[in-house]
């Protein structure tokens, strides 16, 4: 099923089992963890004051369809292409597997 999403939710749960929820509304909606991850990673940035976690999860909400996903006139210029070289991975890993390919953020020395 081809579906994207508008808001970006981010999860957290304290060590002490308190639960924190934040969650940001982009310009428009998308289907790239690129702009998912990075969206949640500035939401966690200002999370970021010496607690704890145990628990941190990212998610997308406000679902729509893919064709309605990710125009190319968005102000980030280099997100035509990251949009590319993700849906070239995710082709790859339909053929031949979710580790045929990977970011080189996932390399581990």
């Amino acid at each position: 099923m081809e579906l994207g999403g508008r808001t970006v939710t981010l999860k957290l749960k304290t060590a002490n089992f308190k639960i924190r929820t934040r969650s940001t509304s982009l310009d428009a909606p998308t289907q790239l963890a690129d702009r998912i991850f990075r969206v949640a990673r500035e939401m966690l940035r200002r999370e970021t004051d010496g607690t704890s976690f145990r628990l941190l999860g990212a998610g997308l909400h406000n679902i729509c369809a893919a064709s309605d996903c990710d125009p190319d006139d968005l102000v980030d210029k280099g997100a035509g292409k990251r949009a590319k070289a993700e849906h070239a991975m995710d082709k790859l890993r339909a053929k031949f597997g979710g580790e045929a390919v990977g970011k080189g953020r996932g390399l581990r020395s």
